[in-house]
This record gives structure tokens, C-alpha cells and sequence, in this order.
């Protein structure tokens, strides 16, 4: 059997609507240009052996849109960490302030904030996943309210855009704060997202909404997010740095 044709990896660039991609370029023994991005924003092309460094960049740029918008998804899911515990005296957040889980028998499920402590009622001890879906449960009944409320505020910087008013839902989403589909006109928000403050909130709605104008990640959309909201950075950061 003959040996596959391989070369050492090789970095590489290039610009695109003024924004840099770096990749790094490998050649193989295959026929088709191969594009990879990685969850930590690393991009890996894969080429035929025997082609051009200029082809390969050539093609690169060809699938530039297509790269800057799966690095700028990586960039938008939340941070990966240890698996939360459902269990009393478990710390999770509401609006952006920590809680600590109190468990209380009664009648009748039900999730309450009150002071530094979320009580959750059941009539019998419940099961760490019997915690886990009245906490999410909890968040869902939440969130269609702080979210409706959110767009409120929001919506209106929209205003100039004669826009038609989006439909909202909320889901369960475990690596996304939100998408936004323009094409059907509607927008999710994850049922964790009331984990994080309204400030933070906003942020995400005003981010799906511009994707209702733009809905890749250009230089266009950061240009119109950041017009509408000049410091949107200093949100996305206090989101990203929330305990998951």
C-alpha cells in the first residue's frame, strides 16, 4: 500500500472584510479542500497534496463568511464548567444574584426566591433530577415574562427599521444563550438566560434582534449591535463570567 503524502502543518492568513483568519494549512493525499473550526476559534484547512499555498488561500476566502460566523457562535456559547448540583444548599442564580436551594415540604410543587435562599416545596424528598426540571421549570415560567419585558425595552431602538415584530419563544438550551432565525422572523432564548441579570438580558435580545437586519457575524452586524448599544462588551463579559 503506498504511503500517504503528507507535509508538516503550516500557518497561514488571510484578511477579510478588514477582519484577519489564521489558519493552519495541511496537505493530504485527498481529492476535496476540507474547512474545520474548532470550539476555541482555531481553523484547520485540509488540502489536496500537490496544490498551492495561493489556491488553498484563494478558497479559504471563498469560505471566509462561513468561518466568521461559526467563530463568532463558539464565542457566543457559554463557558464550559462543572455540572451543577441539585441538591439542598446548592448555590444557582436568578437575575444575576446567587441563591442557595432550600428544600421545604408541601402540597404542591413550587419554586420561590426569598432572601438569599430559593425554596423549592415538594410533598416528597425529591430526586436530584426531580430538582432539576422544577428549577428549569421554574426558569421557563420566568422567562417568559423577564424576556417579553426585555423586548420591550429593547424593541424600540429598532424603531427606524420598520421592522415586523419578531415572534419569541423560550427554550431549554444547553450551549446557546439565544438564536434568531430571520427567515421565520422568531427568536429563542434559553430558559438559563434568567440565570443572568436584565442588563445582561438586553444584551442578548438586542444581539438576536440585530440578526433580524444582519444575520451573520460581519463587521456590518458588530457595527449596527454596537450602535444600539455602545457598550454591549461590558454585558457579554458579566454573562460569560456567570458560574455554569
Amino acid at each position: 500500500m503506498p504511503r500517504s503524502f503528507t507535509l508538516p502543518p503550516q500557518a497561514a492568513s488571510i484578511t477579510f472584510n478588514n477582519q484577519r483568519i489564521d489558519y493552519t494549512l495541511l496537505f493530504r493525499s485527498r481529492r476535496t479542500i476540507g474547512f474545520a473550526v474548532r470550539p476555541d476559534g482555531s481553523v484547520r484547512v485540509t488540502a489536496p497534496a500537490g496544490t498551492s499555498a495561493e489556491w488553498v488561500a484563494s478558497q479559504v476566502l471563498k469560505k471566509a463568511a462561513w468561518i466568521l460566523k461559526h467563530q463568532a457562535s463558539f464565542r457566543m456559547r457559554p463557558p464550559a464548567a462543572p455540572a451543577r448540583q441539585y441538591e439542598a444548599g446548592a448555590t444557582h442564580f436568578f437575575l444575576g444574584e446567587p441563591y442557595t436551594l432550600r428544600l421545604l415540604s408541601g402540597q404542591r410543587p413550587h419554586v420561590q426566591p426569598m432572601g438569599p435562599d430559593l425554596l423549592i416545596t415538594t410533598p416528597e424528598p425529591p430526586t436530584a433530577a426531580a430538582l432539576e426540571d422544577l428549577l428549569h421549570a421554574f426558569y421557563a415560567r420566568q422567562g417568559a415574562t423577564l424576556f417579553a419585558a426585555s423586548f420591550a425595552r429593547i424593541w424600540p431602538r429598532f424603531a427606524e427599521f420598520n421592522l415586523p415584530l419578531p415572534a419569541l419563544f423560550v427554550r431549554r438550551m444547553r450551549t446557546r444563550w439565544g438564536s434568531c432565525t430571520p427567515s421565520r422572523n422568531c427568536i429563542r432564548l434559553s430558559t438559563d438566560l434568567v440565570r443572568a441579570s436584565e442588563a445582561c438580558i438586553d444584551y442578548v435580545m438586542l444581539h438576536e434582534c440585530c440578526h433580524l437586519l444582519v444575520p451573520d457575524h460581519s463587521a456590518a452586524f458588530y457595527e449596527l449591535q454596537t450602535r444600539l448599544m455602545p457598550d454591549w462588551e461590558r454585558w457579554k463579559r458579566e454573562l460569560n463570567g456567570l458560574p455554569r
